[in-house]
């Protein structure tokens, strides 16, 4: 059980990460494009962007789920970190289907204006830090989790 916590640590870890870098990377380079250039950098890129995120996003979510999972079945003491690390963790993928998907198939489309291409980059730069904060706080979580005392002798 607690190795699935630690596993889940590490792959909140680098989601957060990945996050991180497309926060602090990524959306000051675009916002330095003419909005006409980010567009169709967006459209040429995202797959790429998408085929990176998505696994990491699918695994860290699927492993603190099995990991919260076992710790409530189980009444173990780090049912609440990790209770509070599914929370945030599915609050910060429910933004993809709530947000994420139709954003990014607009900015890839390259069908607004260039004020609305800039205004979207905002909107989208918003609600991306926010995950971002969310992916990290959740890993906080798990990392905690693992230092609940548990009193269970692990040989």
């Amino acid at each position: 059980m607690n190795l699935i916590a630690q596993i889940a640590s590490l792959l909140l870890g680098l989601l957060g990460g990945a996050l991180l870098l497309l926060a602090l990377a990524f959306v000051p380079y675009w916002q330095s494009l003419d909005p006409l250039e980010f567009t169709q950098w967006f459209a040429a890129n995202l797959h790429f962007i998408a085929d990176a995120m998505m696994p990491i996003g699918f695994s860290a979510t699927g492993i603190t789920l099995l990991a919260t999972g076992l710790a409530v079945w189980k009444h173990l003491p780090t049912r609440r970190w990790l209770v509070a690390a599914s929370v945030i963790t599915l609050c910060m993928f429910g933004t993809f289907p709530i947000y994420f998907s139709g954003a990014n198939a607009a900015l890839a489309e390259g069908a607004m204006s260039a004020a609305e291409a800039s205004e979207q980059l905002a909107q989208w730069q918003g609600v991306h830090w926010f995950r971002t904060v969310a992916a990290i706080a959740a890993c906080f979580c798990a990392i905690s989790a693992g230092y609940v005392k548990t009193g269970i002798n692990p040989s």
